[in-house]
């Protein structure tokens, strides 16, 4: 299938880029207490080089949701039925070390964060991954369940039953699994984000946290160039796989390239947002 081909080639390319710049310091991990590793941040030209890679496997696997007709009965009492499912898919990938330190992914269903906490003997120089306690993933969820889900309005699907029945609840909810993991591992490169940023005006940053100046924080790590250079790709990326889509023989009504393009829009400003919000409150934890 198409989407799911880019998912694996684009995420195996985003695994290689991000080992070759998240690299462990042996010398200064020698001198360390603590049992997690120490990892120096990429600057923030890689960041965006590899957040541009996992466009791509987003705007994928929004296109095939995009395509699946929605049972509205997964979604009631706050997605009580959605978080069933990942709740063991996320068990196992615990298991599997998916949550492991400076993995950058987090959970849904439990709580897997352990914060550092800087001492004479375990200190965190400018630039070094310091893990704090916030998750945006609670945003994340309310964002998928309240504004993503209606727009999942499509009356027919690409399976195909004997039965005529259109809906796949295990396809919808895997794939519904698939985004909120995408979505969640985009939103937590705002730690290693504001990482960088404060390595780079430690002077600027500094007083601001002491402060606890929230507003002026976020002020300073704002950039809406970026975030107008995020939102065009985001459109492009939409735009071309929605042609891809129908290239390849998918039966589309006219109006799918303008509802991908609306969906795409809508979940790359939540990502901007989200991701400015972690990159707030990483800071605010930066000296605990």
């Amino acid at each position: 299938m198409l989407g799911l081909t880019k998912i694996v080639l684009v995420a195996c390319s985003v695994a290689s880029v991000f080992g070759a710049v998240v690299v462990r310091d042996d010398d200064a991990s020698a001198n360390v207490t603590a049992k997690n590793p120490v990892f120096t941040v990429p600057t923030l030209v890689q960041i965006r080089d590899i957040l541009a890679q996992l466009e791509a496997p987003i705007i994928s696997a929004l296109t095939e949701r995009l395509n699946l007709p929605s049972n509205p009965a997964l979604y009631a009492n706050n997605g009580s039925a959605l978080l069933k499912y990942i709740k063991p898919r996320e068990a196992t990938a615990n298991n599997l070390g998916r949550y492991a330190y400076g993995k950058l992914e987090y959970p849904f269903t439990f709580n897997a964060v352990k914060p550092d906490v800087t001492s004479k003997s375990n200190p965190f120089p400018p630039g070094r991954f310091h893990q704090d306690s916030y998750s945006g993933n609670p945003s994340l969820l309310s964002f998928y369940l309240n504004t993503l889900v209606p727009l999942f309005n499509a009356s027919t699907g690409y399976f195909y039953h004997l039965d005529g029945s259109q809906v796949n609840d295990d396809a919808t909810l895997n794939l519904d699994a698939t985004i909120l993991a995408l979505l969640s591992h985009r939103t937590s490169f705002g730690k290693i984000v504001a990482e960088s940023k404060y390595a780079a005006d430690v002077s600027g940053f500094t007083p601001l946290i002491k402060a606890i100046n929230t507003s002026q924080i976020r002020t300073l790590l704002t950039n809406t160039t970026q975030e107008a250079g995020v939102l065009a790709q985001a459109a492009t990326a939409a735009t071309a796989f929605s042609t891809a889509w129908v290239a390849s023989g998918a039966a589309e009504p006219a109006t799918f390239p303008t509802q991908l393009g609306n969906v795409a829009a809508k979940v790359f400003r939540e990502l901007i947002d989200t991701t400015t919000d972690i990159e707030v409150q990483y800071l605010l934890q930066r000296f605990n």
